[in-house]
């Protein structure tokens, strides 16, 4: 196995996470309204983008340490598919990776594996300072987008 989880990694996630205040506190700062789902912890905002687009973006109040550093991932979706993607879409993302420094592609899938979802994540310090943490919202939301409109030429999430 390439990466072994150990003493040096570890993840705050639990069935249910209590929400994290560092992040409630920074986006009260920004002046920027959420939703906090009560049993996940996850923060939901949502971003208004150019040409009367939007784009959702999750906060993870779970954290992960790695070497003594905790972080958080934020994310939001560009896509939604009934069953796994085709090649095509598959291989754009890939080759997308490639090209990001700052984040990257993956497909996750909800419980019954009906429906894959595919996601935009960054990860940052967990206890960002509302500024920093803004930047990051703002990209995860624009990288989505593109890729949303890009691929569908819609405007769901």
């Amino acid at each position: 196995m390439f990466f072994e989880p150990s003493e040096e990694f570890h993840s705050t996630e639990t069935e249910e996470t209590t929400p994290d205040s560092r992040v409630s506190s920074a986006l009260d700062a920004l002046d920027i309204p959420y939703e906090c789902h009560p049993t996940t912890g996850r923060f939901q905002v949502l971003v208004q983008l150019k040409d009367d687009r939007s784009q959702t973006v999750f906060i993870n109040s779970a954290t992960n340490i790695f070497l003594g550093i905790e972080l958080r991932e934020i994310s939001s979706a560009a896509l939604e598919s009934d069953g796994p993607f085709d090649a095509r879409t598959t291989n754009l993302l890939l080759r997308d990776n490639a090209d990001l420094v700052h984040g990257d592609w993956s497909i996750l899938v909800n419980e019954d594996s009906s429906r894959h979802f595919a996601v935009f994540s960054m990860t940052g310090l967990a206890s960002l300072e509302p500024d920093p943490l803004s930047s990051i919202i703002q990209c995860v939301a624009e990288v989505a987008d593109e890729m949303e409109h890009r691929l569908s030429g819609l405007d769901e999430f």
